[in-house]
């Protein structure tokens, strides 16, 4: 199988990471080593309308988070997105990773792979809305549609991502 992978765009020293570091946002059509994927996410839609979580602690984002031991980037996602909205999705396919890159001495703490770890996104249409109930962790969720989605702070971060996900969600 031939395997792709695009550089979308370099960044260095990004806030939430420690520093010095450098992130690649890639597109890509396989995963990397599974034990160096510490987060994985989703951009998921309901026809053109993108879903997305209002966290406690970060605002309004796409759902996602941390792989547990034993569980698999998918299953992560799928769980997030469940536990953020209360939604489920139809099949997952991987759109890339963002590549993280620590380039100075290990820190202490640090939880994850180092000095190379990874974000895995995927894209999915949503198969079915349950009720929302806010959490401790989720306050929120909604659908935007384009128009309104092009306002969110993910979408103008990673733009190229979700025009990629939002492309290939329409086809």
């Amino acid at each position: 199988m031939h395997e792709l992978e695009h550089i979308l765009r370099v960044e260095r020293d990004i806030a939430w990471l420690p520093k010095p570091n450098e992130c690649q946002v890639v597109l890509a059509s396989h995963l990397p080593q599974p034990h160096l994927v510490s987060t994985a996410l989703v951009i998921a839609f309901m026809d053109d309308q993108l879903l997305m979580t209002n966290l406690t602690h970060r605002g309004w984002d796409i759902p996602g988070g941390h792989v547990e031991p034993g569980e698999t980037p998918e299953e992560t996602v799928r769980r997030e997105v469940y536990e953020e909205t209360c939604a489920t999705l139809g099949p997952l396919h991987l759109l890339g990773y963002q590549r993280l890159r620590l380039l100075g001495p290990r820190p202490t703490p640090y939880n994850y792979p180092y000095p190379v770890c990874y974000q895995a996104f995927y894209w999915a249409h949503i198969a079915s809305l349950d009720d929302f109930l806010p959490t401790a962790e989720a306050q929120a969720r909604a659908l935007f549609p384009p128009i309104e989605a092009q306002t969110l702070a993910f979408v103008q971060h990673l733009k190229d991502l979700y025009e990629a996900a939002r492309l290939l969600a329409s086809q």
